[in-house]
């Protein structure tokens, strides 16, 4: 049986299935509600941020014990292409 995960930079490996979307920062940001979904959820410490640089993408995903949102260094197009499958 295969478990497809996506692995993100800092070695942080998420299950594809809990993934919801993959935006590209400067696109979603564009919004308010987008920023304020991100600004509350900071508040409640739901935010991950992998970026050591300038963050290019978020990752949002739903998790068993809720829903944590990733912000990356990476493109949206190089996460998708890190997606595998692990037998």
């Amino acid at each position: 049986m295969k478990t497809p995960f996506l692995h993100l930079e800092g070695g942080e490996t998420l299950i594809a299935e809990d993934v919801v979307g993959i935006f590209d920062m400067d696109l979603a940001t564009v919004e308010e509600g987008t920023r304020e979904f991100l600004a509350q959820n900071q508040k409640q410490m739901q935010v991950v941020s992998l970026a050591s640089d300038l963050p290019k993408s978020i990752v949002l995903v739903r998790e068993a014990y809720g829903d944590r949102v990733y912000i990356s260094g990476l493109s949206t197009e190089t996460i998708a292409k890190r997606s595998y499958d692990l037998d």
